[in-house]
């Protein structure tokens, strides 16, 4: 069941249930997720390689204030319905506790409580009253997560080459009709939040694709393996990779090697993807089609992505060490 305004209900991402004293916070971690380090002794093989380029130092924090107290760094994770604040943070803004919540993650379910931030502000942006669960800080290793009750509407932008995380007011329609020389334009289509591009292929199979820039690793379900191992029995699956959601547990997902993934007018070539079930492809409806989730390991790949809301359009700017190829590699 998906939660819309008019049931009253408060949600991360979707509710399967709600009562006067619980809810369940349907799946999927503000922090989408992260990749466990290999095992000690392990080969490095392609699996490992990605643990270890994705550790969360890498991640891109924006500096929130809350009520004028400030600022904390949260992650913008644009898979989640739901923002959510590490424990330590409500406690030391004094924030009342509510209600008791079950957040479902990847791997499990953990008890909460939500509190009511009346101010929130970060860029130009400012939200009032919103309404979030609490989440020890060991599991999230941030201040908190930003999630689509925060930024919908807005203009994120990820810079990787000043490493600065940014968001403000959507841009204009007439600004994002004006393309640079070194920009790709990729529209999408969705609501609350849930933009999508159903112009992808991958190897060849249409592929319904999102940004999750709360996620490590790029993943794709087992809907999409299936066609791609019925087009060419020939992929395989050349390494185990562990994942971990923000509510702790691990799952391992197959990693397989891709040949192209085009992205309307971009392009991925040789490029390693973990193949996963997790519940974000349920929670987006895309759980009975072949789905793929684009994760900061090939974001990274681009000098800047800018994802505005409410103009519907993701843009790529690529590094001007790729444009003479006008494809990426996977890192």
């Amino acid at each position: 069941m998906r939660a819309w305004e008019q049931t009253g209900s408060l949600s991360r991402r979707r509710f399967v249930g709600y009562g006067a004293a619980t809810a369940m916070l349907a799946p999927q971690l503000a922090k989408a997720q992260t990749v466990a380090p290999p095992a000690s002794g392990a080969p490095l093989d392609e699996a490992a390689r990605i643990a270890a380029q994705t550790d969360a130092a890498r991640r891109l924090t924006v500096p929130v204030y809350i009520s004028g107290q400030g600022p904390f760094h949260f992650v913008v994770d644009t898979g989640a319905d739901r923002s959510v604040i590490a424990d330590d943070v409500a406690v030391r803004l004094g924030l009342v506790r509510g209600s008791d919540v079950t957040v479902q993650g990847v791997v499990r379910t953990v008890s909460s409580r939500m509190v009511v931030v009346a101010d929130v502000s970060f860029g130009s942006i400012r939200r009032r009253n919103l309404t979030i669960p609490i989440l020890p800080r060991a599991l999230m290793g941030a201040d908190g997560y930003l999630g689509l009750d925060a930024v919908d509407g807005a203009r994120v932008t990820l810079d990787f080459k000043n490493n600065e995380l940014e968001v403000s007011s959507s841009a204009t329609s007439s600004y994002f009709r004006v393309l640079r020389p070194s920009e790709a334009m990729v529209p999408v289509t969705g609501k609350m939040g849930h933009l999508r591009s159903l112009n992808c292929r991958v190897d060849g199979i249409g592929t319904t694709c999102f940004v999750d820039t709360g996620a490590e690793v790029s993943v794709g379900n087992s809907q999409l393996f299936r066609a791609l191992v019925a087009s060419n029995p020939q992929y395989a699956v050349i390494g185990m990779l562990p994942i971990t959601g923000i509510t702790g547990g691990v799952i391992m997902g197959r990693v397989v090697r891709l040949n192209t993934i085009r992205l309307h007018s971009v392009s991925f070539s040789n490029a390693v993807v973990a193949i996963a079930d997790m519940q974000i492809f349920d929670v987006w409806g895309l759980s009975s089609e072949p789905a793929l989730l684009i994760g900061m390991n090939w974001l990274r790949q681009f000098e800047r992505v800018s994802i505005d809301y409410r103009v519907k359009e993701i843009r790529f700017n690529l590094a001007s060490m790729l444009l003479a190829r006008n494809n990426l590699k996977e890192l």
